[in-house]
């Protein structure tokens, strides 16, 4: 269930001595689920698609150019598994509810093929690439948590600038080769502003270690924008760290992040007239049941530049695999408040509707110091 950093989730399918020299392959998920979600003392009973995974349809594939050279492309869109797009938070999209609704998007990535798109090189001196791709820091953040950021109890229900950051376009990415664990990232955002080449500029580099029992990683982040027309610049520094040990009986994880947004309000949980800091931690913990697993974890967030402004988030979850492709699970979160943020339950596909907003906006009747809290049960179809 594990979202794997970006070297894997992006190129990992291309590499290998089982690959074909010419190769185009069809891959997607289907996933379904029953859930049941509280927030702001209310509920709703939904069926929703991408819980554990977000649903998609993808073609991948290499071309071998010879002299250990490759070209790599990766096209994936989104689609709704449960026919519509009904927001879990703000009701149906129609008055009927929304079984009766005609849908019109891809509930994950915005549009035909907004979850990745890139090509490009790869051989023995790593592979290069360009499109939309993942970014470090959700990679990093992913690795780390035990739900794969995920199910009910997903990680980007309290860290939510992965949501902010989970993937990102104009970009080109470098990833090294696989030096005894160790593999670096870079990748470098164009602003794309016509008459502007520093707005919305960005890079962003990642290292991780995998060997063995142990797994580790960081990325860093800084992102150039403006506010507005004839704004100043401001920079968005965002930074993670992980790391995870497999004991055989259990793997425990730990994972930190920082986020510093240039300007006040940006990361839109919080209307105020200082710069938001939010530090998030999570400790976890993986243990294999049988044919499934056992996945739990705690986490915190807290903005350092405000008072209460702390939220807490504990998951327990289950997965089963009926086979290599197919699998059961279930999960429940729950997440208390403090009275200046409203943080909500979701899942990889709704982590962030709904969930990502100010105190007493954009969600009718949402106010801080709630609690929410999200139950899933449901099935994943890989192929």
């Amino acid at each position: 269930m594990k979202k794997t950093l970006l070297s894997l989730a992006l190129f990992g399918a291309f590499s290998g001595a089982a690959m074909a020299a010419d190769n185009v392959q069809l891959y997607g998920i289907v996933d379904l689920g029953v859930e049941h979600l509280t927030f702001n003392n209310q509920s709703v009973n939904r069926l929703g698609s991408g819980i554990q995974s977000g649903s998609r349809i993808g073609l991948k594939g290499t071309e071998d150019l010879g002299g250990g050279l490759k070209a790599v492309f990766q096209l994936e869109t989104g689609f709704c598994a449960n026919g519509n797009t009904a927001n879990p938070y703000t009701g149906t999209s129609t008055s009927q509810g929304p079984q009766f609704s005609a849908g019109g998007s891809y509930c994950t990535g915005g549009q035909f093929m907004g979850r990745t798109s890139m090509v490009g090189l790869a051989g023995d001196f790593g592979t290069v690439a360009a499109g939309r791709i993942y970014s470090p820091y959700f990679n990093t953040l992913a690795a780390a948590d035990p739900f794969g950021a995920g199910l009910t109890g997903s990680l980007t229900n309290i860290d939510q600038t992965a949501i902010t950051y989970v993937r990102v376009s104009q970009a080109a990415a470098y990833i090294t080769p696989n030096f005894s664990g160790f593999q670096g990232t870079l990748a470098y955002l164009f602003g794309g502003q016509p008459g502007d080449s520093s707005n919305g500029r960005a890079y962003s580099a990642a290292l991780t270690y995998n060997n063995g029992p142990i797994s580790a990683g960081g990325s860093y982040t800084n992102h150039n924008l403006t506010t507005g027309p004839g704004s100043s610049y401001v920079t968005n520094k965002i930074w993670n760290l992980y790391g995870s040990y497999d004991f055989g009986i259990a793997k425990l994880a730990a994972y930190y992040s920082d986020a510093k947004y240039g300007v006040p309000g940006v990361d839109e949980l919080v209307t105020g007239t200082q710069n938001s800091e939010w530090k998030t931690w999570m400790l976890g913990a993986t243990v294999p049941v049988g044919p499934g697993a056992v996945l739990a974890s705690y986490a915190r967030t807290k903005d350092a530049n405000l008072s209460n402004t702390t939220a807490k988030q504990y998951a327990i979850g289950y997965t089963y695999a009926l086979s290599k492709r197919t699998n059961l699970y279930t999960s429940y979160s729950h997440i208390t408040n403090d009275s200046n943020v409203a943080y909500l339950v979701g899942d990889a596909t709704a982590a962030g509707v709904g969930s990502n907003v100010a105190v007493g906006a954009g969600l009718s009747g949402l106010a801080g110091g709630q609690s929410s809290s999200g139950f899933a049960l449901g099935i994943r179809h890989q192929f």
